[in-house]
């Protein structure tokens, strides 16, 4: 049964995300991003942050027929790590999210 609230939405685009650790320790990273919804992301990855990682991030969306862009810029945390054996083919995070900021470019 799906529990989710809000309604996802298969979406491509590149994202850049960072973070701090507990230790200090900081990462950062490259993906694009699988899916979206009101209240988070999925993002394909090579390394993703682990479980409980609070990260920002930002997606820039062109849209070409209406030829503008809008740049999201959120904070959430890693809400779980999907990891893949099959080669080729990268696994990913999800990010959960309150809140995003749409910013026109």
């Amino acid at each position: 049964m799906e529990s989710r609230k809000h309604e996802r939405h298969e979406l491509s685009a590149a994202i850049k995300f960072n973070w701090e650790l507990s230790d200090g320790t900081r990462g950062e990273g490259m993906g694009i991003t699988r899916d979206f919804s009101a209240s988070g992301v999925f993002v394909t990855a090579e390394e993703p942050p682990p479980v409980g990682t609070s990260v920002h991030f930002e997606v820039d969306l062109k849209i070409s027929r209406l030829d503008w862009a809008v740049t999201v810029l959120a904070k959430g945390k890693v809400s779980r790590i999907e990891m893949t054996d099959l080669v080729g083919r990268l696994g990913g995070f999800a990010i959960s999210t309150r809140k995003m900021a749409l910013i026109k470019a």
